[in-house]
């Protein structure tokens, strides 16, 4: 009868441990929210200024896809989304957001491929895929996608 009273002291060690580390690490990604928004903000002007809707739409996709990853793993680390219908909505949400950033980026990948460079031909995926300015921006989009199914499984 005694047995029931008597708590696990070992059990509750890691989880006290693991929640201290996922609330800095959550709170570190949104204390991120506002330079990233400062920046994608200022990007977006740039580009009203230069008039180009297609990637003034792009951009908006791009910069969305990167604040949701940050506001949402932040406010799920920080243990503020608790219900498994909001984890469901937002992991379906982020999921379909960076799917649609990824075919943005297969998209920009294959407009590459087919344009002239003025030497007989565009360059191939393969030297497409080594400038890492586009290598990291798909394990962005590829990123939210798996934090999004990991949200939606807890």
């Amino acid at each position: 009868m005694m047995e029931g009273n008597i708590p696990n002291s070992g059990s509750q060690m890691p989880n006290e441990n693991n929640s201290e580390i996922s609330m800095i690490v959550g709170t570190t990604a949104l204390v991120l929210l506002l330079p990233t928004s400062v920046i994608a903000l200022f990007e977006l002007l740039d580009l009203i200024e230069y008039g180009d809707f297609k990637w003034i739409s792009y951009s908006i996709i791009f910069s969305l896809t990167i604040i949701s990853i940050l506001l949402i793993s932040g406010l799920y680390l920080v243990r503020l989304i608790n219900s498994e219908n909001t984890k469901r909505s937002l992991g379906i949400y982020l999921i379909a957001l960076s799917g649609m950033n990824l075919l943005l980026r297969f998209r920009e990948l294959n407009d590459s491929f087919y344009r002239d460079d003025g030497w007989g031909g565009g360059i191939s995926w393969f030297e497409f895929m080594q400038i890492p300015r586009i290598y990291e921006q798909l394990e962005l989009a590829f990123l939210g996608i798996l934090i999004g199914a990991l949200i939606m499984k807890k």
